[in-house]
């Protein structure tokens, strides 16, 4: 079966080669009738091809028997023409014509080699024929006709004697009409017949080619329109997956949302999400039925109420607006509404989007109360220093009458008032620096437990003998980094305002221990770091503050019918913050109050406290003091002559950096103010030691020893000392700066 379909295929192979070289295959396929002739005419050829071998095998012997050398040259030559027109490249119509030709050149030679009674008419009979076949109706007449002309031709050299006399014949002429007349009428008959036959064929292929030509384009139409149908229900049920995953994923995002989301129409909640329930604490069906205008603050519920029909009436509104809510369980939260007008089922109504704002409100109000103690403080370190300085004026002037006047017992006891008030001031001053971060701070490592048990007992004097004082301290509290006087203020102000508050008997209790912050706890605190701290709680059962006393209790001038509160509790915020630390107020009326003071810890070992010397010590050298207050030059100038210093005196910075530069002589040591009416001490330092490399300088000003003064030590300067001071304590800086201590 394998060997048969492999010789068919072969076959039609060579077939389609034939067929390719009498034409270009598109132009064959084109037309049908071409498409048959030449089918036809292989068939012819091939057969022909095929045959020619076993036609030549019984005539080889007839020829040599019969000596008919013409006969066997023209079958030779027909072999050959034969094979030529099967292999060459040639035309259908040329190639159609040869062979047409060729049949009728050997019906020819044979009817002249044998006779007419002979094969030779059969040729003649199919060449007419297959000019129709293959040329066509009017190529099958002429070929006819040709026949009628050779037959007649030969019919009369046969009977006129020129030719084959020796051939058998017709007895008669009139026998032999008659066989030439049905021989042609047989032939037209067949040939026209056969041609006719054909062109039904073709034309019948070529309606069937059209008709499944058509069936193909409908078809691929069909096709088309089935996969275009397929494409579109494609689309259509991506498009519905894809309505569906986006349905899911905002219902998803909705009800997942930090924000309340929810339809406010005909007066109620509709489709709430689930924050929306969280945060009013109703449910679904509760809020469809609660009026939402009932979880409105009442000082709010107006202005919201009126928002919401004027934008159902679409009126302008501001995109965003703030108001408070109470949630179910009667509790005040802070919300951010966003509102748009839509139409709900139909009927207009505002999608919303509430967000919780309380911890933002909290912190915005924790921030500007820090701004506005911030303010505040300024002022009061400016106040502190301009009063400073007047005192420096009133205390050096004090000192020095002293000195002048002769020792006496009356005299004395003048000055130690004056004396005594000067220095009542001078700690005033330290409460207004300290609550502006300032202060005269000699931060030293410390423990907290052990400076309260060395404290506790001297403040205790100060209360009421009704008041019990509790403590309980943590083992091993690390040490802090704290100036040891500031937080004797801080302790002493506080346990007064406690003590304020109790009025019968009651109870103080005083507790510190670890705390390690993280970033939940400082975030409600804006400038709180994280990391370890220790906490000091000191907590009463007094009558407690409303909650306007506890916001304005650290403002500086804030008073109540308590004396404590005021400027000491100013101070004391103004010290922790200083510290770096955090100070918070928790109290209710009838509740008591509880202050807490977080201050960071420190790894490094405690110090110990040097012993101060107050022994005027004279000396010698030339000071430049750079100072612009007339009364602190006149006292501080007079003390430092009788110290027995060369004074030179500089109110600008520019007088400084002049003096320094052009100056031909020493310069042992400058008295470096940080408030000038030109530039800052701060830019005149680097001037000044730029002139003079070897300079000592001591920072002195009315301001504390935080902020600008610090950032001069740290370029260079070998001290500082704050107005006012004593004339001893002056003369003592002075001589361990210049010996280099």
């Amino acid at each position: 079966m394998k060997t048969t379909d492999s010789k068919a295929g072969y076959f039609r192979r060579f077939q389609t080669f034939v067929i390719n070289r009498m034409g270009p295959p598109s132009t064959v396929e084109k037309d049908s009738l071409l498409y048959w002739r030449a089918r036809i005419l292989f068939a012819i050829l091939f057969t022909g091809f095929l045959l020619a071998f076993f036609l030549v095998i019984p005539i080889i012997p007839f020829v040599i028997k019969e000596k008919l050398w013409g006969l066997a040259i023209m079958d030779g030559a027909a072999c050959v023409i034969v094979v030529s027109l099967v292999l060459c490249r040639l035309r259908y119509e040329i190639r159609a014509v040869i062979t047409l030709l060729l049949a009728y050149a050997i019906g020819v030679g044979v009817i002249l080699s044998v006779g007419p009674m002979s094969g030779g008419p059969a040729w003649l009979f199919a060449f007419a024929v297959l000019t129709g076949v293959l040329l066509g109706s009017k190529y099958a007449i002429v070929a006819l006709s040709i026949n009628a002309i050779t037959l007649t031709i030969m019919a009369w050299l046969i009977t006129t004697g020129r030719f084959g006399q020796t051939f058998p014949f017709f007895y008669t002429s009139e026998a032999m009409i008659i066989a030439i007349a049905n021989f042609m009428f047989l032939n037209a008959v067949a040939a026209i017949s056969v041609t006719v036959l054909v062109k039904g064929l073709v034309s019948i292929h070529q309606k069937e080619k059209d008709l499944s030509s058509t069936l193909e384009i409908e078809r691929s139409h069909l096709m088309k329109a089935k996969q275009e149908l397929e494409i579109e229900i494609e689309e259509h049920k991506q498009a519905e997956q894809a309505l569906q995953a986006s349905e899911e994923k905002y219902r998803f995002l909705v009800e997942n949302a930090n924000d309340a989301i929810f339809v406010a129409q005909d007066g109620v909640i509709r489709f709430p999400n689930a924050k929306t329930e969280e945060l009013t604490g109703y449910s679904a069906e509760e809020l469809n039925k609660i009026p939402f205008a009932n979880l409105i603050h009442p000082e709010d519920r107006d202005l919201v109420v009126e928002n919401h029909k004027k934008r159902l009436k679409g009126g302008e509104l501001p995109s965003a607006y703030s108001f408070r809510i109470i949630n179910r369980d009667n509790e005040e939260f802070w919300v951010e509404l966003n509102a748009a007008l839509i139409i709900w089922e139909g009927r207009p109504a505002t999608l919303n989007f509430l967000r919780d704002i309380t911890p933002q409100r909290k912190i915005e109000a924790q921030l500007q109360q820090s701004q506005k103690m911030e303010a505040i403080a300024t002022l009061a370190g400016g106040v502190a220093h301009e009063f400073n300085n007047a005192l420096m004026g009133i205390m050096g002037n004090i000192e020095l009458l002293k000195m002048d006047l002769p020792e006496d017992e009356g005299r004395d006891k003048y000055f130690d008032p004056m004396k005594s008030s000067g220095h009542r001031m001078s700690r005033l001053t330290d409460q207004l620096l300290a609550y502006a971060q300032g202060g005269k701070y000699q931060p030293k490592h410390l423990k907290l437990d052990d400076f309260m048990i060395q404290t506790l007992p001297i403040l205790q004097h100060d209360l009421s003998p009704a008041v019990r004082v509790e403590t309980h301290f943590e083992k091993d509290i690390p040490y802090i980094k704290a100036d040891y006087a500031q937080m004797q203020m801080v302790l002493s102000a506080i346990l007064a305002n406690s003590n304020e508050a109790i009025e019968d008997e009651g109870l103080i209790k005083v507790t510190a221990g670890n705390e390690d912050l993280d970033e939940d706890f400082t975030k409600q605190y804006p400038g709180l770091k994280t990391g370890p701290y220790v906490c000091l709680t000191i907590e009463d059962d007094g009558k407690g503050m409303d909650e306007e006393t506890r916001t304005g209790i650290f403002e500086p001038f804030f008073t109540t019918k308590f004396h404590g509160r005021g400027m000491g509790m100013a101070a004391v915020y103004g010290i922790v913050m200083n510290h770096d630390g955090w100070i918070y107020v928790d109290s209710e009326l009838g509740k008591g109050t509880t202050v807490r003071i977080y201050l960071p810890v420190s790894e490094i070992e405690a110090e110990k406290p040097k012993k101060a010397k107050v022994e005027v010590v004279r000396g010698s050298g030339t000071i430049l003091m750079i100072e612009d207050e007339d009364v602190v030059i006149k006292v501080t100038q007079t003390i430092l002559e009788r110290l027995g210093y060369r004074v030179m005196v500089a109110k600008t910075g520019k007088d400084a950096i002049h003096i320094a530069e052009t100056f031909d002589g020493r310069i042992d040591l400058a008295l470096l103010d940080i408030k000038l009416p030109d530039m800052e001490g701060g830019k005149v330092y680097p001037f000044i030691m730029k002139a003079r490399p070897d300079l000592k300088v001591i920072v002195f000003s009315g301001y504390s020893i935080e902020g600008p003064a610090r950032k001069i030590l740290d370029a260079g300067a070998q001290d500082f000392i704050q107005k006012p001071f004593s004339i001893a304590t002056l003369s003592e800086k002075l001589k361990e700066v210049l010996k280099g201590k």
